[in-house]
C-alpha cells in the first residue's frame, strides 16, 4: 500500500481537528489501493482456475479417449489399466477441491463485505478485515497446496505409463514437485509476512490517526 500518499495528505492538515481532515482525499487513496490489491488477488485466482481447467481438460480427454478405445488404435499408446482410471479420477477430485476451496474462500469474503459503505472508517475496517483474512490464509499454505500437487503427480504418473517413459523420470519429477511445493509454500508465507503484513500495518496506522489525529 502506498502509505506515503496517505501520509502526505495527513501531514497537510497541520494538526487541524478531525473535522478538518481531508477524509475525501484519504478515502480516494484507500479505494485506489484497494483496487490494486484486488487486482493482484484476481490474477492469483486466474492462475488457480486456469491451471485447474487445463488439467481437468487433459484428464477428461484421456478418459474419453480411453472409453471410446481411441488409445488402442495408436501404436505408441495403450488402454488405461483400472488403477490408472482411478488415479485420474482422484487427480480430478484433487484439482476440483483446490479450485473450489479458493472459490469458496473468495465467496465467503465477499459475503462478509457485501454491504456498500460510504464512510472512510467503515471502508478502512473492511480493508483491515480483508487483509487479515488473506494473511491468515497464507500463514500455513502447505496443506492447501497438497491436493493440486498430488493431482498433478497422479496425472503425470498415468501419462508416463501410457507413453512408456521410464519410471525413473517419474521419480525425478516427484522430487521436483516436492521442491516446488515447498518453494510455493515459502513464497506464500513471505507474501503474507511482507507485502500483506506491511499493508495491514499501514491500514492500522491510518485507523489510529482517524481516532486520534495527533497520534
Amino acid at each position: 500500500m502506498q502509505f506515503e500518499d496517505l501520509q502526505v495528505i495527513w501531514n497537510s492538515q497541520h494538526d487541524r481537528p478531525l473535522y478538518g481532515v481531508d477524509e475525501a482525499g484519504l478515502h480516494q487513496i484507500l479505494r485506489t489501493n484497494r483496487v490494486r490489491f484486488q487486482r493482484f488477488l484476481f490474477w492469483q485466482h486466474v492462475q488457480t482456475y486456469g491451471s485447474t481447467l487445463f488439467v481437468l481438460t487433459a484428464i477428461g480427454a484421456i478418459l474419453i479417449a480411453n472409453s471410446f478405445g481411441v488409445a488402442d488404435k495408436i501404436d505408441s499408446l495403450r488402454a488405461l489399466a483400472g488403477w490408472e482410471v482411478v488415479a485420474l479420477w482422484v487427480a480430478m477430485i484433487c484439482w476440483l477441491q483446490f479450485a473450489f476451496a479458493v472459490y469458496l474462500g473468495e465467496k465467503m469474503r465477499k459475503r462478509r463485505e457485501q454491504s456498500n459503505t460510504h464512510s472512510l472508517r467503515e471502508d478502512l475496517e473492511k480493508e483491515i478485515r480483508h487483509t487479515m483474512y488473506e494473511i491468515k490464509a497464507r500463514r500455513n499454505p502447505l496443506l492447501g497446496f497438497i491436493p493440486p500437487y498430488l493431482g498433478a503427480a497422479l496425472f503425470v504418473l498415468v501419462v508416463f505409463g501410457l507413453t512408456g517413459i521410464s519410471t525413473w523420470f517419474f521419480v525425478v519429477f516427484v522430487v521436483g514437485m516436492v521442491i516446488a511445493l515447498l518453494m510455493e509454500s515459502r513464497s506464500q508465507r513471505q507474501l503474507a509476512e511482507q507485502k500483506m503484513t506491511h499493508r495491514l500495518r499501514d491500514l492500522e496506522i491510518l485507523q489510529e490517526k482517524l481516532v486520534d489525529p495527533k497520534s
